[in-house]
């Protein structure tokens, strides 16, 4: 039987997490067989490796484009008005420029209760740049370890336009780990592997910009 190796290589990673496979989850049960990271400064660095499952609902980059579907019913990144989860540790930003928000008198927001019930308006750690459905509008929410378990996004002036945010804690095979100038560190070795499934991602970030350069080697699957 012949075993299909493969490898994944990020460059330059700074301190937005940059993932493999690039911008999709594992399709198969795969099984890596090493991790390398690389410190391209000339200063130490701290580098973190760690992992999700079913990032579907992770947005791309972070970032999720709102827009709304002939009924006003909110959709991002294309879905009309998902349950998403979001990680613990991050800031996303919600771009609300589409036109059609404007025109459907929309307003995007957060609230610790469906549709907003109950004055229940949600706007720690949220930050609103511009007017929803201009140019530019957005809304970004950073997600700690003090925010609720569950939000939701709604519209201000509709019901039943949105749906739950969940509060998910990413795992870590790796936190902030020194690395010197010019040197490298192995997460796998001694014969050590790791098991990923379908919907898994990994993710890979530093404390410094630019700094992180990652190869990963994985058994992709089992041919006859």
């Amino acid at each position: 039987m012949a075993q299909d190796f493969e490898r994944d290589i990020l460059t330059g990673v700074g301190t937005t997490p940059d993932d493999i496979p690039s911008g999709s989850d594992f399709n198969s049960d795969d099984t890596i067989i090493g991790i390398n990271m690389a410190n391209t400064t000339d200063n130490q660095i701290e580098a973190s490796c760690f992992m999700t499952s079913s990032v579907l609902t992770y947005g791309s980059d972070f970032a999720f484009t709102v827009t709304v579907d002939g009924s006003g019913n909110f959709v991002l990144d294309g879905q009309t008005k998902p349950a998403i989860t979001l990680y613990r540790g991050f800031t996303y930003t919600f771009d609300v420029s589409n036109s059609g928000i404007a025109s459907g008198n929309h307003v995007f927001a957060f609230a610790t209760e469906a549709d907003g019930a109950n004055s229940s308006g949600y706007t720690t750690g949220v930050t609103t740049t511009g007017t929803q459905g201009q140019a530019g509008a957005k809304i970004t929410l950073q997600v700690t370890d003090s925010t609720p378990a569950t939000l939701y996004y709604y519209c201000t002036n509709h019901n039943n336009r949105g749906n739950s945010i969940t509060m998910s804690n990413v795992h870590y095979i790796i936190k902030n780990a020194p690395i010197p100038r010019g040197g490298a560190l192995q997460l796998l070795d001694g014969g050590a592997k790791m098991v990923v499934q379908n919907g898994d991602r990994m993710f890979f970030q530093s404390n410094t910009v630019s700094s992180l350069d990652v190869w990963v080697s994985r058994v992709d699957s089992i041919s006859t």
